[in-house]
C-alpha cells in the first residue's frame, strides 16, 4: 500500500513539476514580450528627443552663421540701413552657402553626410534674420536664446551690440540628456 501511495505522490509531483515548468515558460514568454515592448518604447522616446535637439541645433547653427555674416557685412560695409537690408536679404537667400557652412561644421564634428541630409530635410534652414525692426532698432536672432542689436539713426549705423553672439555657446543651449535607466514593471 505504501508503494501505491508513493507512486501516486510521484505522479502528482511529476505532473505538478511539469505544470509549473509549462506555466513558467508561458510567463517567461509574456515577460519577454513586455520587456521588448518597454525597451522599444524607451528607445524610441530617447531617439525622438535627440532628433528634436539636433534639428533645433541645426537651425540655431544656421542663425549663428547668418548673424556673423551680417555683422561682418555691416561693420566692413558702408554702415547704412540700406546696406544692412541688402546684406540681410543676400545672406537669407544664399541657402546653398548657408547649408555648406552648417554642413562643414557638422562634418568637422564627425557627423556623416547622410545624417546631415536627414537633419536638414526634417529641420530645414532657419527662416529669416530680422526678428524685430522698430524705430531704427533691428534685433536679430543669432541662435537659441541669442539676440544681437543694430541701431540706426537717420539711415546710418549708430551702434552694433553683438556681445551675445561673441559669447554664444551652443553647449549651454543644447543638451542631450543621458538615456533614462531601463524601467521594467
Amino acid at each position: 500500500m505504501n508503494n501505491k501511495k508513493f507512486k501516486i505522490l510521484l505522479i502528482v509531483d511529476i505532473v505538478a513539476i511539469v505544470g509549473l515548468f509549462v506555466l513558467m515558460m508561458v510567463l517567461k514568454g509574456g515577460y519577454e514580450e513586455q520587456a521588448k515592448k518597454s525597451v522599444s518604447e524607451q528607445l524610441d522616446a530617447y531617439l525622438n528627443q535627440n532628433n528634436t535637439v539636433l534639428q533645433e541645433q541645426w537651425k540655431s547653427v544656421d542663425q549663428y552663421g547668418m548673424a556673423w555674416k551680417l555683422v561682418n557685412a555691416v561693420l566692413t560695409g558702408d554702415k547704412t540701413e540700406a546696406s544692412f537690408d541688402a546684406a540681410a536679404k543676400a545672406i537669407e537667400e544664399d541657402k546653398d552657402a548657408r547649408f555648406n557652412q552648417v554642413s562643414y561644421m557638422y562634418t568637422a564634428a564627425g557627423i556623416p553626410a547622410q545624417a546631415q541630409n536627414s537633419i536638414n530635410e526634417k529641420a530645414g534652414m532657419a527662416d529669416k534674420l530680422v526678428l524685430k525692426n522698430e524705430n531704427g532698432v533691428k534685433e536679430i536672432a543669432c541662435g537659441k536664446n541669442c539676440v544681437i542689436t543694430f541701431t540706426f539713426a537717420k539711415g546710418k549705423l549708430k551702434s552694433a551690440d553683438y556681445k551675445a553672439l561673441a559669447d554664444y555657446n551652443m553647449a549651454d543651449n543644447f543638451k542631450l540628456e543621458a538615456p533614462a535607466a531601463f524601467h521594467f514593471e
